[in-house]
């Protein structure tokens, strides 16, 4: 993703659409000042271009990331109520009502199609400003617009207004598509409607584009050196690293939500009229624990495939649970530091309760053995003792050294080396200045040296004026 640029005037999230029209301006002012400016200016010059051109592009994208986001979210909704509408047929006429909400699905979902296009095209556009191309189309690949297809065919998907009920004859409730009496059947309402909770790939978008972590210009600056995408992979992981409970808590939550909803549409009683919310809570609760005791079990093939679905991510989710609880359940540093302090102190006491052991039972032998009672019952109690006491003490030293190393953790280890880099640095002054000194001294000595050499030849010259 793109960086969050900080500059002066830029422009805010709202006016960034009209402020994105001057791109071709700020081309042909650059030309025109390319020719009368330094190499050095020319590449300040394109560098600012850039970066005030990502920031247009990013902010613009945000926006159509919340329009594309609301636009999903009011499709599925609308789906749901449409849903719930024929399930409970309280109006006497509500095909025209359902009929007119489903035309207001396809127009948002026309909408939402033309919104993917146009996001698209303005990441190849992002894509071709970090890479440094000339063109949007060297970024298009295979791969991009296989995802761009893959994208329109999930958000393309929602139950058609066909037939109109202002001029068909065919009653609403035969417009299903397989016979009641089988397993596969399933309004068209519903077939269609399910896969439209694919949409909500739209909140992870929306989540990348107002996390802190793709705004802010120095993460993704870091990111690039260190070859991290700041994507919503990354994204992802980093909450799951911050906020673990919450994030099982939210997760759960949805999947409960869409899940119960899903087998409520799918199953029917023995009067082909769909279960209850209340029992389709249940089931999903069953089935997400692996249960499954059996009292409301899915009736066709697309309950059986939601209930299979949903035990499958319960499994997973109740692996991810289980690591979240002993990570909540271990141990803080603080905690750790003062727990190992209250053993360290034990082990300390009865390390010296042993050692005093030690010379008691080693003076009562020598009075024993003084006294000529080396073979007494009492002499042999010693003797185990003092065995026993030693033996007591080497058990404490190994506990003692793996107390030690359990306390030894990575925050140790960088304290350790940073101190060691500390001491290397002072070090390495101290031999500098040494040096130095060592040096001066040297051209002292050899001053004094030359000084020597002048006082003999000074005396040799008035040695022989004297000897004259």
């Amino acid at each position: 993703m793109t960086n969050m640029i900080c500059m002066p005037n830029s422009p805010s999230v709202g006016s960034v659409i009209p402020l994105l029209k001057p791109f071709d301006e700020d081309e042909h002012q650059f030309v025109s000042t390319k020719r009368r400016a330094s190499p050095k200016t020319i590449l300040m010059a394109e560098i600012s271009r850039r970066l005030m051109r990502r920031k247009l592009l990013y902010n613009r994208l945000h926006v159509i990331s919340i329009i594309m986001c609301s636009l999903g979210l009011l499709g599925v909704l609308l789906m749901i109520i449409n849903n719930e509408i024929i399930f409970s047929n309280l109006f006497p006429r509500s095909i025209y009502i359902c009929w007119f909400i489903k035309l207001f699905i396809t127009i948002t979902t026309l909408i939402l199609i033309g919104f993917i296009f146009y996001y698209r095209r303005l990441d190849l556009d992002l894509y071709a400003i970090n890479n440094s191309f000339k063109h949007w189309r060297i970024g298009l690949n295979t791969s991009k617009i296989l995802l761009t297809f893959i994208e329109v065919f999930v958000c393309l998907i929602h139950p058609v207004p066909l037939p109109i009920p202002f001029l068909s004859k065919i009653p609403y409730e035969n417009s299903t598509i397989y016979n009641s009496t089988s397993p596969d059947y399933i309004t068209l309402d519903v077939a269609l409607g399910l896969p439209m909770f694919g949409r909500l790939y739209l909140l992870c978008r929306f989540m990348m584009f107002n996390s802190h972590l793709v705004r802010d210009a120095f993460s993704q600056s870091l990111g690039s050196l260190n070859q991290v995408s700041v994507n919503f992979y990354f994204l992802i992981k980093t909450y799951l690293q911050q906020w673990p409970a919450r994030c099982l808590c939210v997760f759960c939550i949805l999947l409960f939500l869409i899940s119960s909803w899903s087998l409520r549409a799918c199953n029917y009683k023995s009067t082909i009229v769909h279960i209850s919310m209340l029992d389709a809570m249940w089931l999903f609760i069953v089935t997400f624990t692996t249960v499954g005791y059996g009292d409301v079990t899915p009736t066709t093939y697309c309950g059986r495939s939601v209930a299979a679905i949903t035990a499958m991510i319960g499994v997973l989710s109740t692996a991810l649970l289980i690591s979240v609880l002993a990570r909540k359940l271990e141990l803080s540093r603080a905690e750790k530091y003062v727990h190992n302090f209250v053993l360290n102190m034990k082990l300390v006491k009865d390390r010296k309760h042993q050692a005093s052991n030690v010379i008691k039972f080693v003076l009562k032998l020598w009075i024993l053995r003084r006294k000529n009672q080396a073979s007494s019952n009492e002499f042999l109690k010693a003797q185990r003792g003092l065995v026993r006491s030693m033996h007591f003490n080497q058990q404490i030293k190994q506990e003692q050294k793996k107390l030690v190393d359990n306390c030894v953790g990575m925050p140790e280890l960088i304290i350790m080396q940073r101190d060691t880099n500390d001491k290397t640095c002072e070090n390495t002054a101290t031999l500098i200045i040494t040096k130095e000194k060592i040096e001066k001294i040297e051209e002292k000595l050899c001053q004094i040296d030359q000084t020597m050499i002048d006082i003999q030849n000074s005396l040799r010259i008035l040695a022989n004026q004297l000897a004259k």
